[in-house]
């Protein structure tokens, strides 16, 4: 169908203009749970006037949303900028450790948290999104035309997402409704989002390609379809399964599992649209493909997309994917280390954005946003991105690598030095020293540090402060870290060292056995983790705690299904992470396959 067309300045506007001419279509999906854009309207109005009644609240101000993924969560952001003020998506399952570093700097006015979450937010600070006082709104609500006046301009933030720093504290990012407004235009325009269409959402709340995927949606008058909280989105098979019964027409779908999805012999047929970004993507859709795909490109700093490529499968070339041309409203140039503009294609430079897609900077952070988004001679301002590309030969940009030492795991972009802060903080680690080991899943992280502290408790004081995707998926303890010859930490040297910690227990020798037993099995899955972990693992250790994270569970999941012909979930790795129980339960399930 035709998509809405609006010329409004916000999201709030596009929605609302939804709101008007599709009242009783599905706005919202999850499970059994629908909600029509009237429903989803009359229960933002209910969110607003509870955010306006808060003391201290004022147009701009900046709003804690602690919710599970769902609707609530998603009619609490749209209530916060009804209201007036912008929102901080913050995801519950981050550890209280992190929350409470980001609640601090962030200072937002109010959070918005489910009855019995108040202890979770600063004494005082918590806003409870009851069900029992938001259900007669959603019932009886003021027309379906109504809203509240949002105060809000289009330089006031509509959303502050935290990143990892360089100085080892996340940092804010904070984008204005402007920006959001443009980056939703230009998506509707490009793809077609419209009434009629079903969109899936799988981006984690801390994650700004959601704010992409739920608002390019409900401004266009489409459905999104929320999975379960149950659903392991990292299970290409779940996700297959989610989009297959959803009748899914458009999914985004980050870059790593994008590529395991391109290469699934069967997908949706209902699939119209596959659009991916977060990380280098380094396979193309197979040939007969039957949605489109196209590839993305941009930092949180330009407002989650700075250039869109075209559809791959009408893409020439052999090479890894280009990263495209520059979306509606966004500027790009390449310079060279001298600061002069790089123009020949295949000479690399820095990627400098700027344009409609910027940020307002850094929250409540003068000194790094003006060093972070630089003006010209002109008087333009710029966003350094440190990614080094080159131009192609028919005008796209290609990405090459990382200027400084950041990096990028599973989608994620992560400052080495904040997992290193989080490390020395640790009682009895002396040095700490953080790198990125490259594979063929993307990379992982592996820490080393010197000291007394033992690995076991290095990991769960880790795991108490950082999100999962942060943490290093092995440690190493060393007796110095090595220096090169300006007494600095050799990075090189470090990601040099071998990949896997030493067992922790009896390998995993398991005499020969004849095929069927229950032997044979957990001998056939022990190589398949020491394929991945480049040593024998022992019936003990822990698959999540010898450097396993959800990538490599799905790698390992795949080849177990491969070995044994047997549909093994992505689950079971999880509820049964040691190997001996793992190998038990992929036997139990192999058997009952084969009667």
């Amino acid at each position: 169908m035709t998509p809405i067309t609006t010329d409004t300045a916000d999201a709030v506007r596009a929605v609302a203009l939804a709101v008007r001419q599709t009242p009783r279509a599905t706005a919202l999906e999850q499970g059994d749970l629908t909600y029509s854009y009237a429903e989803l309207w009359n229960l933002s109005a209910a969110v607003a006037a509870l955010v306006q009644r808060r003391p201290g609240f004022r147009p701009g101000t900046l709003v804690g949303v602690l919710l599970p993924r769902g609707p609530l969560a998603i009619a609490a952001q749209l209530g916060v900028w009804r209201a007036g003020g912008g929102y901080l998506p913050l995801d519950p399952a981050l550890p209280e450790g992190r929350l409470k570093t980001i609640l601090d700097d962030a200072g937002p006015c109010a959070t918005l948290v489910l009855p019995g979450w108040e202890h979770r937010v600063p004494s005082g600070g918590a806003v409870v999104l009851a069900d029992a006082d938001l259900r007669p709104a959603v019932e009886n609500g003021a027309g379906v035309g109504a809203r509240s006046e949002d105060g809000a301009g289009p330089v006031d933030p509509a959303y502050v997402v935290y990143t990892s720093g360089s100085t080892g504290t996340p940092k804010g990012v904070a984008v204005g409704h402007a920006s959001l407004a443009n980056l939703l235009a230009w998506h509707r325009e490009r793809y077609g989002t419209g009434p009629g269409t079903r969109v899936a959402a799988f981006a984690g709340l801390g994650f700004d390609a959601t704010v992409w995927e739920v608002w390019s949606t409900l401004t266009g008058g489409a459905t999104l379809v929320l999975p379960e909280p149950s659903l392991l989105t990292s299970d290409v098979l779940a996700v297959r399964d989610f989009l297959d019964e959803g009748r899914i027409d458009h999914t985004f779908l980050a870059t790593p599992l994008a590529e395991q999805f391109l290469a699934l012999p069967r997908v949706p047929a209902s699939l119209r649209l596959l659009t991916t970004g977060g990380d280098r993507l380094r396979v193309r859709p197979p040939e007969n493909f039957p949605a489109a795909v196209h590839n993305h490109y941009g930092p949180t700093e330009a407002t989650v997309v700075t250039t869109a490529g075209d559809d791959l499968r009408t893409c020439a070339g052999t090479g890894l994917p280009d990263i495209g041309r520059p979306v509606t409203g966004a500027r790009v140039l390449l310079r060279d280390a001298d600061g002069q503009p790089v123009s020949d294609p295949g000479a690399p430079g820095e990627l400098m954005i700027g344009g409609d897609v910027l940020a307002l900077g850094y929250w409540r952070d003068v000194s790094l946003t003006s060093r972070g988004f630089p003006r010209d001679d002109d008087g333009l301002v710029w966003y350094a991105s440190g990614d080094v590309c080159r131009w192609t030969e028919d005008g796209a940009l290609e990405f090459l690598e990382r200027k400084d030492c950041q990096v990028s795991v599973r989608g994620h972009r992560i400052e080495p030095a904040e997992v290193e802060k989080a490390m020395l903080g640790i009682p009895g680690i002396e040095q700490a020293a953080v790198t990125l080991r490259e594979d063929d899943l993307g990379g992982s992280l592996a820490g080393f540090f010197c000291g007394p502290a033992a690995e076991e408790d290095t990991r769960s004081a880790l795991a108490a402060a950082l999100p999962g995707y942060m943490l290093p998926s092995a440690l190493h303890r060393l007796d110095t870290l090595p220096l090169n010859v300006n007494g600095k930490i050799d990075r090189a040297a470090l990601t040099d060292l071998p990949p896997g910690p030493a067992p922790s227990g009896t390998p995993a020798e398991v005499p020969a056995a004849e095929d069927g037993s229950e032997a044979a099995t957990l001998r056939v899955v022990a190589q398949v983790w020491a394929g991945l972990f480049g040593r024998e693992p022992s019936v003990e250790e822990n698959f999540f705690e010898i450097g396993g994270h959800s990538l490599l569970a799905a790698r390992v999941t795949s080849r177990v299904r491969q070995e044994f012909g047997a549909e093994v979930s992505l689950g079971e790795i999880f509820n049964h992470p040691v190997l001996g129980d793992y190998a038990g339960r992929v036997h139990e399930i192999a058997t009952a396959a084969s009667g």
